[in-house]
């Protein structure tokens, strides 16, 4: 049975997302880039919010942001609503706050961050190559473990820092040094940061050098103070997948909700 789908804000492959879900019915869109609004009075089957979903300030996501409540019209008890990124729901009120998070989906999830470590190339570097540098990887996961390997396989000198020794021993197994935090010490060319939280100290952070990049790739609150130290120079990398590679984002995201729909999630 064909359904009736409404697309919201987002950046350009949420865009490209409203146009994969073709095969499912029909798309209206709301605040969507490059399309333009056509959503319609009443209840929709699918409601498919940005992933992320919401900004620092509790909005949805979207070129002008969108106040949650202001979907409530849209969606009903059958609604099924999808995002990213959504904190248990938090922040959103029903029937919204039962969305289902694609970024729970695990294989979204490791897509997700293959995507992101591929995208990170490109972003600028001030003029520095990769050959010979000194390149911390704050965390392991499905950001840090890709984006560690592609970086060697460029030249660079790539240490990881993660907190469990676990970890610390895989990424030993596959070549690469790893620390704890606590252990992390002297200069950088550049410092990728996964992890959602300051994992380093004050002290550990003037240490970096006068001309190291910190690209944060993690997301909200990141890995630095509010305050950035003296000396490092904060390079914002989040959302690289929805800049860089829009349409493999797409097709990512749209798998995870045919998933989700035959109830593998």
């Amino acid at each position: 049975m064909m359904k009736r789908i409404l697309a919201v804000g987002g950046d350009r492959r949420q865009s490209l997302l409203a146009g994969l879900l073709r095969d499912l019915g029909a798309v209206d869109t709301l605040a969507v880039p490059d399309r333009p609004d056509t959503a319609a009075p009443g209840m929709y089957d699918l409601l498919i919010l940005p992933t992320p979903t919401l900004d620092a300030h509790g909005y949805i996501r979207a070129a002008a942001p969108l106040a949650p409540a202001t979907l409530l019209p849209y969606c009903g008890a059958s609604t099924r609503v999808f995002g990213g990124a959504l904190n248990g729901g938090a922040g959103l009120p029903a029937p919204l706050g039962a969305a289902c998070d694609l970024l729970a989906d695990p294989t979204v999830k490791a897509l997700n961050g293959r995507l992101t470590a591929e995208a990170f190339f490109a972003l600028p570097r001030a003029g520095k190559g990769l050959t010979g540098s000194r390149c911390l990887v704050l965390g392991w996961g499905c950001i840090g473990r890709p984006l560690s390997l592609l970086l060697r396989s460029f030249g660079a000198s790539v240490t990881v820092a993660a907190r469990r020794q676990t970890v610390r021993a895989e990424a030993e197994g596959l070549g690469l040094r790893a620390l704890p935090f606590s252990d992390v010490h002297g200069a950088w060319d550049f410092v990728c940061s996964t992890v959602p939280a300051c994992t380093l100290t004050d002290a550990q952070l003037a240490e970096m050098g006068p001309d190291c990049l910190w690209f944060e790739l993690a997301s909200a609150p990141g890995g630095l103070p509010a305050r950035v130290p003296d000396g490092l120079t904060l390079v914002p990398a989040g959302g690289l997948p929805g800049k860089y590679l829009p349409r493999a984002a797409a097709e990512v995201l749209r798998g995870g909700i045919a998933r989700a729909l035959e109830g593998a999630l």
